[in-house]
């Protein structure tokens, strides 16, 4: 990314955002007053930069990742002409170590100043497309009540457990489940209709659901964190970024650790891919010899089940960007043979 000549640092909440510019010649930060985080708070940062003359094209904007809190400022920015980066509050804060001073406009000013240092490395943020947001939307949803329904059941289990039962607290858990695995039905039939509606993605979920132990939400939570197949589709980064790709842990010659999987990262995607493991290991032959050979020699079955994880998501990453569903028994001709005949 080409040096700007101005870099601005938003700390954002949900009622306000404080901004500090930071120019590079004279490498002075200049923090602005609070601004409504609304559409006037918008407007009133737009004009205010327009008075100091600071242009899109000479500028970068810079803000930590708050969820729904910068969407809409993101947004505007980006209807603006403006190059915005999004960045992860750890990465900003590993940047300056601990500090004791803490103000919005500090915070600001350190935003600005980590986006300056670190543009040869910042990603800007783009807009997702309207079927990514509701898919996305429609999960969370789905999360929400999956989380329910188990908490409903698991609180049913205890209350018959007891002396002294309820019988009509009993059915109202009966109902408030019934209700839950109802939305959650009703959410995957709106998931599938959106993705219906667009003959490149209803391709491409068909695809990976003809892998073996793969269902509808591994497809849908791929498509969600590949932004639409469109990024990430590096196995080895998405497996680092799922937490399931083997870490070594080592340093110096006494501490030796066995590799093992971070942990890190979205937990759904981590959970999806541990379950379609043992889908796997079931009814795909190749995975289950993999999984007993491995077993046999002494492995832990969780260590291999993370394999075969991995596996799955190297097997998936290469059918979309193939095109093509998976092929029971398929072997790769090899090259030398094709340069000969």
């Amino acid at each position: 990314m080409n040096r700007a000549e101005h870099y601005i640092g938003i700390d954002i909440s949900s009622e306000y955002f404080t901004v500090s510019i930071l120019t590079v010649s004279g490498m002075k930060t200049e923090s602005l007053d609070d601004f409504e985080n609304g559409t006037p708070g918008f407007q009133s940062l737009a004009d205010a930069l327009e008075r100091k003359k600071i242009e899109a094209g000479n500028c970068i904007v810079c803000m930590e990742a708050t969820g729904v809190y910068g969407e809409h400022l993101s947004y505007f920015l980006i209807s603006r002409g403006h190059s915005v980066a999004v960045e992860n509050p750890l990465k900003v804060k590993r940047a300056f170590g601990i500090s004791k001073n803490k103000t919005d406009k500090i915070d600001s000013a350190r935003i600005a100043e980590y986006a300056f240092r670190f543009s040869d490395k910042l990603e800007l943020w783009t807009p997702k497309t309207r079927i990514i947001e509701e898919i996305r939307v429609f999960q969370a949803q789905r999360e929400l009540f999956t989380v329910q329904k188990i908490s409903n059941m698991n609180a049913k289990k205890a209350l018959e457990r007891k002396f002294h039962r309820s019988e009509k607290a009993i059915q109202m858990y009966d109902d408030m489940i019934k209700k839950c695995t109802e939305n959650i039905k009703e959410i995957d039939m709106a998931i599938i209709s959106v993705i219906q509606d667009e003959p490149e993605y209803r391709q491409h979920i068909a695809n990976i659901k003809s892998v073996p132990g793969v269902k509808d939400q591994l497809a849908f939570q791929i498509f969600s964190v590949t932004n639409g197949f469109t990024e990430h589709m590096d196995f080895k980064k998405l497996a680092s970024y799922a937490g399931i790709a083997p870490v070594p842990f080592e340093s110096g010659k006494s501490v030796r650790k066995k590799t093992a999987s971070s942990g890190i990262g979205p937990g759904k995607i981590r959970k999806l891919l541990f379950l379609a493991s043992m889908n796997a290991r079931m009814h795909n032959k190749q995975m289950r010899e993999y999984f007993e050979r491995r077993t046999a020699e002494g492995k832990s079955k969780r260590l291999v089940l993370n394999n075969i994880g991995n596996k799955l998501l190297k097997l998936i990453i290469s059918i979309i960007r193939n095109r093509r569903p998976y092929i029971a028994n398929f072997s790769s001709v090899n090259p030398i043979f094709l340069k000969k005949s």
